[in-house]
């Protein structure tokens, strides 16, 4: 059997209290949302977010634990279904968005990230369950930026 409809596998980096967003446009509205997209049919999705983070941030990840499963959704910014999966994830490294990728990714306080309408619920729900398994509170403060197309 193949992967459901529109499968999509998310990673939730946190580090130093921060977790990294990409800030990008969907369907041509500006959205925060968290490196990862398309599982390929020939794909788990751990194998697709590790493709999809090497993609987007240049990083090496090593999948933590599933956060969130919420089954198939409507996205409030397409309109249209989609079955998004979302990990914790670790890296070491820094993020470098690659040249012809029309993101900037950058570390944010998780209160900022949790409190945005920029932010669809499924993210939200993932970052509360890896602030839980890390211990931690989603605290609310500036950003600061890592890397800019």
């Amino acid at each position: 059997m193949g992967n459901p409809q529109n499968y999509r596998a998310y990673g939730v980096l946190l580090r130093n209290r921060t977790v990294l967003v990409a800030a990008e446009h969907v369907d041509g509205l500006f959205v925060w949302k968290y490196p990862g997209g398309g599982v390929a049919d020939h794909e788990t999705a751990e194998e697709a977010l590790v493709r999809e983070f090497r993609e987007e941030t240049q990083l090496e990840i090593s999948i933590v634990a599933e956060l969130h499963d919420p089954g198939t959704l409507i996205s409030p910014w397409t309109r249209k279904a989609y079955t998004p999966v979302y990990f914790l994830v670790d890296s070491p490294g820094e993020p470098r968005v690659p040249e012809g990728e029309e993101i900037e990714m950058t570390f944010m306080q998780p209160g900022q990230v949790l409190e945005s309408d920029l932010v669809a619920a499924p993210e939200k729900a993932a970052l509360r369950t890896a602030l839980a398994l890390h211990g931690e509170s989603a605290g609310r403060g500036q950003r600061r930026r890592s890397s800019k197309v």
